[in-house]
């Protein structure tokens, strides 16, 4: 898969899979044709989940540049694509991690739902837990060496205190 920029004015091929970059996050749809675009809403409506809809290429883009997704071997191209997003009309199932816009046209595409954002942030997620789970194992480490040496400062200023208490109870 491979991504080249373009602007929502450009002409788009029938089926194309488009994809508008947000912070943390991009969105994804199919060219239907005649500036419109079939795409899971999900969330996009602020947080009221929607259906699958069909909306113009300016809704879709909020004013983003409009990029267009590139697969090597598609399974369906054009007006196939198309009628497999159509097939899905008003399918009100979104979730974020499983059924998402991406999930969505990969299958309309390849016919097989697949989200390469998710997995690329589930591996951010992971790697932010092992780095969490170390530093706090470092933190537990460090704590447990503070209290050791705390203590041993304390023993030793006890021993030099009873030793200096009975050299003088000596005198």
């Amino acid at each position: 898969m491979t991504i080249q920029q373009q602007s929502y004015k450009t002409r788009y091929p029938l089926g194309a899979h488009l994809v508008v970059k947000h912070l943390g996050y991009s969105h994804h749809g199919i060219y239907a044709g005649r500036g419109r675009v079939i795409h899971y809403s999900g969330f996009a409506h602020l947080f009221k989940k929607h259906p699958i809809e069909i909306t113009s290429l300016q809704r879709f883009s909020r004013g983003k540049t409009i990029h267009i997704q590139y697969y090597q071997q598609p399974k369906y191209q054009g007006r196939k694509v198309v009628r497999r997003m159509r097939s899905r009309m008003h399918e009100n199932n979104y979730h974020l991690i499983i059924n998402n816009c991406e999930h969505l046209c990969t299958w309309a595409i390849t016919g097989v739902e697949s989200s390469p954002q998710v997995v690329m942030m589930m591996n951010r997620l992971t790697t932010i837990g092992y780095i969490s789970s170390i530093l706090s194992y470092m933190n537990g480490m460090l704590l447990t060496i503070t209290t050791t040496c705390f203590a041993l400062v304390l023993y030793i200023k006890k021993k030099l205190r009873d030793k200096a208490n009975s050299i003088n109870s000596l005198k």
